[in-house]
């Protein structure tokens, strides 16, 4: 007995979908057709795509699911289960046995599918279908199984967005009803309205409060009553109608909201979707789950990746013990959280996970997703006096994945990477556990080369176009190895404390360049009371109060040409043309010029010879005295990108291609 419950519980025979367990109820699947019209990807074949929608019900009493703030104030169904349904989209290969029998599960951003984009640089598409949507088909051709589902319940009803839908919480007396607060940020274009996170219980003005401020550091102002209305319970805008608030400009509204949905549904939905998909062989009503063949598993292991706000979500996962569905048995085996250094405000009352703090950059600072924990491993913090980690609840419960969490340059500026890899206070380095590769890749921005961030002209200095996504295709297929039991992915690369390769900013060490303003530092990361019930997912103070005490921000030292010192150096880097930065600074003109530009980094050239060099007085070599010609250049490019293929760093076929895009440089 105790032979076939091992066998049962590691999943290696579908089960049918027992009533004592609830997750993923029933499926329907509305679209179903070949993918990049019928393309086939090298061994794997071909592709499908298929679309539809899965019903879930949740045990409030079961204790996987106490975590989720508000469960047991949802409406419940006759069999006394809260009930959710979310959005689902899969490319699968035709024959799934030609796959490499890995699931590579996308956390969605904000309703939008970005494996595609990520891995495999194709064009952004919320519906992909088409041979462009495919890119260039690196996921297929290693036949990846990839699946997206809906984890956001606070999404407009946009087409080819991925929705959930959840139930709003009420107590004994009704309604719930709080005060909160929302951040509208107008960087970009004009706008005349601006969208609320949560339902307003009342249109009426004075129960309500508009504030503007300039900058994240300026207090803000009040805007009187009669300047701004609401258009309905979550839209509101200026008078007289037509006006447009104001850009680049922070405004802060508060209000009283109503109907919180219980929005940690979303961690349960992801959990208990996968869990179908590799443990269930049908639904209640008989219907098949896509990813099972003959009545036998055709996915034998589970990866995730999330980027930015995704990633975010993949840490907050484990941290709140997610990786277990409601029988006990795993759900990732591997996860790759990209760009992320904070949690999610998604497991709150009232949540508002559109939302995310940047306390080093302009906008945002009040969100609750950069609280203690920062790091992987357990750590006691003297600011707050509490000891915890972020798996330190899939470790007690022996579930914890392995993780490749990949980091770019503007992380340690703009939100405190740092606190990952130190202790609290900045003063030594941690370790991270066994499971766990941490790196960064060096002079990279917040998109690692898919574009700019900030609208034209909000940022002082071009954005960097440094390219992140060939080191992310090298550590995906290092993650899966190591997931199978193979050899783990390259040591970890990351600034240090103690090779003094992570320092105080103003000890990074910039060269004199004319005309560059380098950034004045890093703003700590503040401690914020948010009230007592904070830890229950209850926020009681508008707005948090800042406590005096901070945590401390590090960022990489770089070296004579302002490069960063440490990392994974793709060869932008390590065979420069140029300064490339994780930080840009808002232009002159602008509210909060000289701030730190959110999101976006810079590229500062090389002057191209030596007297023009010498003309502007620049300290770093010019092209010219640093490759022979044009055949030098691309064979220093061809050697550091070999030397990073053999450390596991890159693939061959990134190889090729950063050759060949060197060998289109025309300047030297």
């Amino acid at each position: 007995m105790r032979g076939w419950r091992a066998i049962l519980l590691a999943g290696l025979i579908l089960l049918p979908g027992p009533a004592a367990w609830a997750g993923v109820t029933w499926i329907e699947i509305t679209r179903r057709e070949p993918f990049a019209a019928g393309e086939s990807f090298g061994t794997a074949g071909p592709y499908e795509k298929i679309v539809g929608r899965f019903h879930g019900e949740l045990d409030p009493g079961q204790p996987l699911n106490r975590e989720i703030v508000d469960l047991d104030k949802a409406p419940r169904n006759a069999r006394g289960r809260v009930e959710y349904s979310a959005d689902f989209l899969i490319l699968k290969p035709v024959n799934l046995a030609l796959g490499n029998g890995a699931l590579l599960y996308d956390v969605n951003n904000r309703g939008r599918p970005f494996a595609l984009t990520q891995y495999n640089s194709a064009p952004a598409n919320n519906d992909p279908s088409t041979p462009q949507d495919a890119g260039n088909g690196f996921l297929m051709r290693h036949g990846f199984t990839v699946v997206w589902s809906g984890w956001l319940a606070d999404l407009p009803s946009t087409p080819g967005l991925l929705r959930l839908q959840v139930p709003a919480a009420t107590d004994s007396a009704g309604p719930i009803v709080q005060t909160v607060w929302d951040e509208l940020v107008f960087d970009g274009t004009a706008e005349e309205r601006a969208q609320l996170i949560c339902r307003a219980a009342s249109t009426d003005p004075g129960q309500a409060t508009l504030l503007v401020r300039e900058s994240s550091s300026t207090p803000p102002r009040l805007v009187p009553p009669g300047q701004w209305e609401f258009v309905d319970t979550q839209t509101i805008r200026l008078l007289p109608a037509g006006s447009p608030f104001q850009r680049a400009t922070i405004y802060q509204f508060i209000y009283r909201a109503v109907d919180p949905p219980v929005a940690g549904i979303g961690f349960a939905a992801t959990r208990d979707w996968v869990s179908f998909l590799r443990y269930q062989a049908v639904d209640e009503r008989g219907t098949q789950n896509p990813l099972a063949s003959a009545g036998h598993p055709a996915i034998r292991r589970a990866l995730a990746h999330g980027t930015s706000q995704s990633g975010r979500y993949l840490r907050d996962y484990l941290y709140r013990g997610f990786n277990a569905d409601e029988s006990d048995r795993i759900v990732f085996e591997g996860m790759n959280p990209h760009i992320a250094t904070a949690r999610l405000f998604l497991n709150f009352r009232f949540a508002e996970p559109e939302h995310f703090a940047y306390p080093g950059g302009y906008g945002h600072l009040f969100y609750p997703d950069v609280n203690f924990p920062f790091a992987y491993e357990t750590q006691s913090d003297p600011l707050t006096g509490k000891t915890d980690g972020l798996l330190k609840r899939c470790t007690a419960r022996g579930n914890c994945p392995k993780i490749v969490q990949t980091v770019g340059s503007t992380e340690y500026w703009l939100s405190s990477q740092s606190l990952g890899t130190t202790d609290p206070l900045g003063t030594h380095d941690s370790t991270p556990p066994a499971n766990v590769r941490i790196y960064l890749i060096t002079g990279t921005q917040h998109t690692g080369g898919r574009g700019a961030v900030n609208a034209p002209g909000y940022c002082a200095l071009p954005y960097n176009p440094v390219d992140a996504r060939p080191a992310l295709r090298a550590l995906l297929i290092g993650l899966d190895r190591w997931v199978q039991g193979g050899a783990p992915p390259p040591p970890s690369r990351y600034p240090r404390v103690d090779d003094k390769t992570l320092v105080p900013a103003e000890q990074v060490g910039f060269p004199s360049v004319p005309g560059v303003t380098w950034p004045a530092g890093a703003q700590p990361r503040p401690l914020l009371d948010y009230g007592p019930d904070f830890d229950k997912g209850l926020i009681s103070k508008v707005l948090p109060a800042v406590l005096p005490k901070a945590y401390p921000t590090l960022v990489p030292k770089v070296d004579a040409d302002g490069n960063e010192i440490a990392g994974i150096r793709l060869p932008d880097i390590a065979v420069p043309r140029a300064t490339m930065t994780g930080w840009a600074l808002r232009a002159k003109g602008l509210p909060a010029a000289g701030e730190l530009c959110m999101l976006d980094g810079s590229t500062i050239p090389f002057a191209k010879t030596k007297a023009e060099r010498d003309a502007s007085g620049d300290p770093r070599p010019s092209l010219q005295e640093r490759y022979r010609d044009q055949a030098d250049y691309i064979e220093q490019v061809r050697k550091a990108s070999q030397t990073l293929e053999q450390q596991g760093y890159l693939l061959q076929e990134d190889v090729t291609r950063i050759v060949a895009q060197a060998a289109m440089a025309t300047d030297r």
